[in-house]
């Protein structure tokens, strides 16, 4: 970001502010503070606002109670073994499972599953590359029914959530080793972004390419997600 544009930011960021600690958070997030701050945005009754995190996209180290680290400063953490990685992408954020479920490929479905005909939850390309909830697309497939066992707390990430993870594979790679994980295959990974009630969108992890046309019941990587709280 351009000196000019920080500028412009922080005029517009500090004319929002409640006080001053507030201001100043800005101020240190704008001009290169690393860690995330948290705050809290007045509504326009003028009472406080839910809370909202503002961390830049990328890869970061996580850890229980501690603010996320990003990657390029992997130098300030002491145990990566005690760390989880974070994706942060266009204000979502989650937390990449250390390893592939299984050893090896897997369908999505099992073979006595009853998927709808038709379905809110099935999107073309553009839709499933937007769509980043992946608490309910894993659900619909849970009730369809899964070829495999899944935690109640872990999900299938859509294929915006895939799309990212490609996006910094590199890095994601390198910090999936770090906290002792295994890298991205450089296969295809099942989304839990749907098409139709046969087909789910596919992310090869090798080229980026996004297709729908793997039938549920093929076999594919699974890299479950979880939820991020600060």
């Amino acid at each position: 970001m351009e000196d000019k544009q920080k500028l412009r930011l922080l005029r517009s960021a500090v004319s929002c502010a409640s006080d001053f600690d507030e201001a100043q958070a800005y101020a240190a997030f704008i001009f290169g503070f690393k860690e995330p701050f948290a705050t809290r945005t007045p509504s326009d009754d003028g009472e406080e606002g839910c809370k909202h995190e503002y961390i830049e996209d990328g890869v970061y180290f996580v850890e229980d109670g501690c603010k996320p680290v990003r990657f390029t400063d992997a130098v300030c953490v002491q145990s990566p073994k005690y760390c989880n990685v974070m994706v942060s992408y266009h204000g979502h954020k989650w937390i990449v499972a250390k390893e592939d479920i299984g050893d090896d490929k897997l369908p999505l479905l099992s073979k006595d599953a009853h998927p709808e005909d038709t379905s809110s939850f099935y999107k073309c390309e553009i839709d499933a590359l937007n769509e980043f909830d992946m608490y309910s697309c894993t659900e619909h497939l849970r009730e369809a029914g899964l070829a495999f066992e899944l935690d109640a707390d872990l999900y299938i990430p859509t294929a915006g959530q895939l799309a990212a993870m490609f996006l910094y594979r590199k890095e994601l790679n390198k910090a999936l080793e770090m906290v002792g994980g295994t890298p991205m295959k450089e296969d295809v990974y099942w989304s839990s972004s749907e098409n139709n009630a046969w087909d789910s969108w596919n992310v090869h992890f090798n080229s980026g390419y996004v297709f729908n046309w793997n039938n549920k019941f093929n076999d594919n990587y699974v890299r479950p997600c979880t939820a991020f709280e600060l």
